[in-house]
């Protein structure tokens, strides 16, 4: 397959011209390594049709993002880093400036880096991460313009990924001050009966603060995960709900989603539980705790040991995403949850998909056959409430029945 991008070596008599007039070269290196990991898991002729994919939407982008003479070109021969040598600039007296090259770099990251990263679609299931370096190499008479430029190029290699690193520690450090400070917002999407869309609970769902830097939840958490603070985010997420939720209406369950550790949380047993659920206002009966079935997997007997002192004191165990493919129906009957999440993916135009209706009426089975009741989540149209209705499922949630909010 012919690469719509040549290596750097064959542009190289011009680059050197351009070093010998100009004194300077000027160089950008985008680090798309991360792209790599589809040839493992799809195979070299899916990865090479990702790569074209991704080296012809950048040349797309000649005399928009960067300038129709600037050079483009491969540091190697299949390789996955990329050169973008700079002409000069417009005005014969200025010279670039690290400060011009960083500019450079941010608008990169911020107008280019997403229909690049979007090549890799569906691919990869979290974008890729691309990295953005830059550097200059100095005109030296008595060096080889070949050895002024590798430097360069192991200069703008080393920026790319000091770069990652501080934006590594940027968000750790933005996500400690998001746990310590408590930057967390709560929202609360209706849980409804089918039969009459009358309300029976509501899940606390959890994002970062407008000015957290994590305004989704998916950022949120998957930052969490990165950090290794996910169980100090979760007890935050958790206590903020509880104590929300004292502003819903009387009666309804509150569901907090949370993970298999919390239920050996100290601080979430005991004298400290009392106190949470004192300042929450809120019975341990109304309390919901929703854990996701692939989380279930490892540790059942651990977890139900532990579970139980909290069904002791009232509370009932959701399990989530079931269907999505994790773990098996018999896992979850050994749970006996009270209530079962039938997992998005199953409602998603439910109506014109024979399959996961029969799914669907296959978890049903199992819900009722074990005392738990089951939830519909993702409702988004018509179409698909109608059909869950038919099959009798007992509850719904999603934008169709009502969009998360806050309360008062």
């Amino acid at each position: 397959m012919a690469e719509s991008i040549s290596i750097y070596s064959e542009y190289f008599p011009a680059i050197a011209q351009n070093l010998l007039s100009h004194k300077v070269i000027t160089l950008m290196l985008l680090d798309v390594s991360e792209f790599d990991v589809i040839e493992e898991l799809y195979g070299s002729q899916t990865y090479n049709l990702v790569r074209s994919r991704l080296f012809d939407t950048l040349v797309e982008q000649a005399g928009k993002e960067f300038r129709k003479e600037d050079i483009l070109a491969l540091e190697q021969p299949e390789g996955l880093r990329i050169l973008l040598f700079l002409g000069p600039k417009r005005q014969p007296s200025a010279a670039w400036s690290y400060k011009d090259l960083d500019s450079i770099r941010v608008r990169m990251a911020q107008s280019l880096l997403p229909a690049l990263v979007r090549t890799a679609f569906p691919y990869l299931k979290k974008p890729p991460r691309i990295d953005i370096g830059y550097a200059m190499g100095i005109h030296n008479p008595l060096q080889d313009p070949h050895h002024i430029i590798l430097r360069a190029i192991r200069e703008a290699f080393e920026r790319a990924h000091w770069q990652r690193g501080t934006d590594r520690l940027n968000s750790m450090q933005r996500l400690r001050e998001v746990i310590i400070n408590q930057q967390v917002t709560t929202f609360y999407q209706p849980i409804v009966e089918l039969s009459d869309a009358k309300p029976i609970g509501y899940e606390a769902l959890s994002r970062g603060s407008s000015d957290s830097g994590f305004q989704s939840a998916d950022e949120l958490f998957d930052a969490a995960i990165r950090h290794h603070l996910l169980v100090e985010l979760d007890r935050i997420c958790r206590n903020r709900a509880l104590v929300r939720g004292s502003h819903l209406p009387a009666g309804v369950k509150v569901f907090i989603n949370t993970l298999p550790a919390t239920i050996r949380d100290p601080e979430f047993q005991g004298q400290s539980l009392i106190h949470l659920l004192e300042q929450a206002n809120i019975s341990p009966d109304r309390i919901v705790i929703e854990i996701t079935e692939k989380l279930l997997i490892d540790n059942l007997s651990l977890f139900q040991e532990s579970m139980s002192y909290f069904t002791t004191l009232g509370m009932s165990l959701a399990v989530d995403d079931v269907g999505s493919g994790y773990s098996g129906l018999e896992t979850i009957s050994r749970l006996k949850p009270s209530y079962l999440k039938l997992d998005a993916s199953l409602i998603h135009d439910l109506h014109s998909k024979v399959v996961n209706r029969e799914m669907i009426r296959a978890i049903l089975g199992l819900g009722h056959g074990i005392g738990a009741r089951v939830i519909a989540e993702g409702i988004e149209t018509e179409a698909e409430l109608k059909a869950l209705r038919d099959i009798g499922i007992d509850y719904g949630q999603g934008y169709l029945l009502g969009r998360p909010q806050a309360v008062a």
